[in-house]
């Protein structure tokens, strides 16, 4: 009888062990397989369109297109002043082509004459919980009186998994010689740092919100302020063309760390990849 209930035991400590031991390799692979924790990350971002679609008349015209309110721009460094930024150190600097891991993959769409490279940049920052992420602001493609093919935001965070919000959308335009609109489409907002007035020692580290001030003053003075030979000229120029169509590019997906992850869409093509980025900052900006 002592002997069948050690035995007993012995059976009911290797299952509770088994079960356990299973259960702290699952948690582990979660936490080495994913990105685990908030902090520094290198984003490289890919956007693509397929040529001569022919598919636009199914695409909604009933969107609604918005920026976000707490946005980051992506910054160039092409000043006197800009010289002395640490790339290692600071947060939304396109970094140089050389930092860039996806360049094989954006040549091989460049050299294929049915692709076009709308974006292709890469930079850091910090990825931290849903609710404190801020949006970081796309353009890309042809230019077409104050807009651009591409625009929009996409949106990291981290939990268990990363995650990705894409908020873009691609336009395509015709010139306009008086002719009438066969769709009706939502009038493109404006890119919420299209106003933004540099000022000598102010960037989006120092105040995001002071920028969202002076976006939003700025925006209510262009709506105010009569009618300028600027004016007329930036109205003129936005005369110049018509929506043709616009595809809306709103989409979440978790990610792992490291990975290359494709997103595929019958006409805008996306290829991302975010790598864990050891910074020798201990105030990460922001």
């Amino acid at each position: 009888m002592h002997y069948q209930s050690l035995k007993k035991l012995t059976t009911a400590l290797g299952i509770a062990t088994l079960i356990a031991s299973t259960l702290l390799s699952q948690i582990c692979q979660a936490q080495t397989g994913t990105a685990g924790h908030e902090g520094w990350y290198q984003v490289e971002l890919i956007v693509f369109a397929r040529k001569n679609d022919t598919s636009q008349e199914h695409w909604p015209s009933n969107i609604k297109l918005r920026y976000p309110t707490d946005w980051a721009e992506l910054k160039e460094i092409n000043s006197v002043e800009d010289v002395t930024v640490d790339l290692t150190k600071e947060a939304f600097y396109h970094l140089p082509a050389t930092e860039r891991q996806l360049n094989a993959e954006a040549q091989k769409l460049e050299r294929n004459p049915r692709f076009q490279v709308l974006f292709h940049s890469a930079w850091r920052q910090i990825v931290t919980h849903e609710k404190a992420a801020k949006s970081v602001l796309i353009q890309g493609g042809q230019t077409f009186g104050q807009h651009q093919e591409l625009e929009g935001s996409i949106r990291l965070s981290v939990a268990t998994y990363l995650k990705l919000q894409t908020n873009l959308w691609y336009s395509q335009f015709d010139l306009n010689v008086g002719q009438e609109q066969t769709r009706q489409w939502p009038e493109l907002p404006k890119q919420p740092n299209y106003l933004a007035t540099p000022i000598a020692g102010l960037s989006l580290d120092s105040s995001l919100e002071l920028e969202q001030a002076l976006a939003a003053e700025n925006q209510q003075w262009n709506n105010e302020v009569p009618a300028t030979a600027n004016s007329s000229e930036t109205a003129a120029a936005e005369n110049n063309y018509l929506t043709r169509q616009i595809i809306l590019l709103q989409q979440s997906r978790d990610m792992r760390s490291s990975e290359v992850h494709y997103i595929d869409h019958p006409v805008v093509g996306i290829i991302i990849q975010v790598t864990p980025y050891q910074t020798q900052s201990s105030e990460p900006a922001l």
